[in-house]
């Protein structure tokens, strides 16, 4: 006996809310041992193994140095980045990334205990952003005019005028660079995989530990605490979450209600 429209509508939508509740609440596992754990000092790092917390300042290293972030020009430790521009379609608007890009160097996170390297390739870069905008016709800042220069797709939109006969008006799309920096000296949280290393010359704070994505799911460096981490890592989760049990809750509805009814 087949089963009517309705059922199979709501089947429907219990598989794909049970597959989506599914995928928020596996990218919600590293959040949850973040908030079931407290980050430690520096120096106990020399007696742990596997993942681990650390909270404190961020340094460079003797060996590296840092980069430049590709907006703003500041010498930092870590940064992400995207480039986008208003587009139009129709009656609707959207932003369109036009190139985007992440950029570390191996650094020093510092607390009053000591000193340990962290390896941040592969991490999750969480950092508060800094957002500038050009509006189409105006010239951009003398940071992101060499930005625009050097990268090939994206085009200045300042230059482009149309003559009114009395007067002319620059034109162009608006567009929007957004930010994110660690930078030297910034309070630091990481998690990572602790892994050995060389300690320091004698003397030195630095401890034979280095974190790393190692054999952890997802390492993290962010430069707030380690609640507003947190905070950072779920909201993209949560969303699949609330979704999916929105659709298995209608789903279950729809097919209950017909069955019963």
């Amino acid at each position: 006996m087949s089963l009517p429209t309705p059922v199979w509508y709501g089947l429907v939508f219990v598989l794909v809310g049970g597959l989506t509740l599914g995928y928020g609440l596996w990218h919600l596992r590293p959040v949850l041992h973040i908030l079931t754990n407290d980050p430690i000092a520096v120096r106990d790092l020399v007696m742990h193994t596997g993942p681990a917390e650390v909270e404190g300042q961020a340094r460079p290293t003797d060996e590296d140095s840092t980069v430049t972030a590709p907006f703003s020009d500041i010498e930092c430790l870590a940064c992400t980045y995207e480039a986008e521009e208003l587009r139009s379609s129709g009656k609707n608007s959207y932003w369109k990334t036009l190139d985007e890009g992440a950029v570390a160097v191996p650094f020093l996170v510092e607390d009053e205990t000591g000193s340990a390297r962290v390896d941040p390739t592969g991490a999750t870069l969480k950092f508060d952003e800094q957002v500038v905008t050009v509006p189409g016709g105006e010239e951009p800042p003398a940071s992101i005019a060499k930005y625009i220069n050097r990268t090939e797709d994206i085009e200045t939109q300042h230059d482009e005028t149309v003559n009114l006969v009395v007067t002319e008006i620059s034109v162009g799309n608006d567009q929007r660079f957004v930010e994110r920096r660690l930078d030297v000296e910034e309070s630091v949280y990481v998690y990572g995989d602790v892994e050995r290393a060389s300690a320091g010359e004698w003397g030195s704070t630095l401890v034979d530990a280095v974190l790393t994505h190692g054999q952890t799911e997802t390492m993290v460096v962010s430069d707030t605490s380690e609640r507003g981490t947190a905070w950072r890592l779920s909201k993209r989760p949560l969303l699949f979450v609330v979704g999916g049990l929105v659709a298995l809750a209608f789903g279950l509805f729809l097919s209950v209600s017909f069955l019963l009814g």
